[in-house]
């Protein structure tokens, strides 16, 4: 469980810096990954059963899929290196609040998972997840 709360975060912390999308647009990337984000930590919320877990992984893990050639592709259009201590880029700014609210309800929605973290199906959604999230980098 340790693992995935890390590779997470370290993924989203990179998907915060190095997103773009909807082409060559940055703001488009940024709020379908917010999206993803919100929707995900939402479904994981309100999940009551495995099922519920598996489903909201399965979600995440398949629209982070598709945004990763996004992400990939304006880390190379874009000079990430000076971005440190949570700052922004000017052309990310209007994100800021949205991902700042984002960030506790980690905390929280990883105890759902915890709960079912015995059962095959929440292990092989979790797997699922880290390879999605390990192709970002």
């Amino acid at each position: 469980m340790k693992k995935i709360f890390s590779l997470l975060v370290v993924s989203l912390i990179l998907l915060v810096y190095a997103c773009g999308g909807g082409g060559d647009d940055p703001k488009a990337v940024m709020s379908d990954l917010l999206d993803t984000m919100e929707g995900f930590f939402e479904g994981l919320d309100k999940a009551e059963n495995a099922e519920d877990i598996v489903a909201a992984m399965e979600k995440f893990s398949s629209n982070m899929q598709a945004l990763v050639p996004k992400m990939k592709a304006l880390r190379e259009k874009f000079d990430l290196t000076g971005m440190k201590d949570g700052n922004l880029p000017e052309e990310f700014k209007e994100f800021e609040e949205r991902f700042k609210a984002i960030q506790p309800k980690f905390m929280g929605i990883m105890g759902k998972i915890v709960k079912f973290a015995n059962d095959p199906k929440v292990q092989a959604a979790q797997q699922k997840m880290m390879e999605a999230l390990s192709t970002i980098q």
